[in-house]
């Protein structure tokens, strides 16, 4: 978890408590406590899985009413961060807590990572962008959506190419056959089901004609990424203590408070 300005909303104490908490780890490789030039939290984290070695970065862009933290710039902190990382890892994630102007700067002028998960943002991407050859993904803020960032990585040669509009195009067909099964005879095909139905038997061969072009082509990929945006359930509560803080912290919104007098 790279940590950004509204962790810290409710000061250096909580934070520190759930870092204690959590079986994950907390990285920044730009905030220090105030007038202090020690990292509150590792620069970076690096994760091995069965066949690949990932290196993860974090940066913040900070926020004026945190009153106990600094943050360094997090230009030069993501580049040596990931100097330090880059001889170790097969791909690095930049994970940055940021706003545009910030976004930017990080794409054009920090070198070596392959990834940008960027929060601090409204923008919901669910067709990454590339820029420089580095691909920029941001998911949204409020917690309304979960990214799942997939990668298929065969060789380290081959350019990673982005299938995300393949593999939307694939569960849209997935799920349009899924809805036309419904209330079928067991053992009975689609095809047979409307056999009188000249629309639909045309619609089934084409979103299984699809189906089957769009499975191939990212076979014969060797190395890709698509990204799922997973709404989350608007009726899970929240924490009231929690909810509190946030409450407490967020800036006032005049108008809106004057509408609701």
């Amino acid at each position: 978890m790279n940590i950004g300005g509204n962790d810290l909303a409710a000061g250096m104490e909580f934070i520190k408590e759930l870092e204690s908490q959590a079986n994950f780890p907390f990285i920044s490789s730009n905030i220090t406590a105030l007038d202090s030039e020690a990292l509150l939290f590792p620069k970076h984290a690096i994760v091995e899985t069965h066949d690949r070695t990932l290196g993860f970065v974090g940066v913040s862009s900070g926020d004026r009413r945190l009153k106990e933290f600094t943050f360094q710039d997090p230009i030069a902190a993501a580049q040596k961060s990931i100097d330090e990382i880059k001889d170790r890892v097969d791909l690095i994630f930049l994970l940055a807590n940021v706003d545009d102007k910030t976004e930017l700067k990080l794409t054009k002028e920090v070198d070596g990572f392959d990834f940008l998960l960027r929060s601090k943002t409204a923008s919901l991407q669910r067709n990454p962008k590339e820029k420089d050859g580095k691909v920029i993904i941001r998911i949204g803020k409020q917690g309304k959506y979960a990214g799942v960032l997939r990668i298929r990585s065969v060789d380290d040669i081959s350019p990673m190419k982005n299938v995300s509009s393949q593999y939307t195009r694939i569960k849209f067909a997935e799920n349009r056959l899924s809805a036309m099964k419904k209330g079928l005879d067991e053992g009975k095909t689609l095809e047979e089901h409307y056999a009188d139905d000249e629309k639909r038997l045309k619609l089934i061969e084409r979103l299984r004609n699809e189906h089957t072009t769009n499975v191939e082509l990212i076979k014969k990929l060797h190395n890709s990424y698509y990204l799922e945006a997973i709404p989350l359930n608007e009726k899970i509560e929240d924490t009231p203590e929690v909810a509190a803080i946030v409450k407490d912290y967020m800036p006032v919104d005049k108008k809106k408070a004057e509408k609701h007098k």
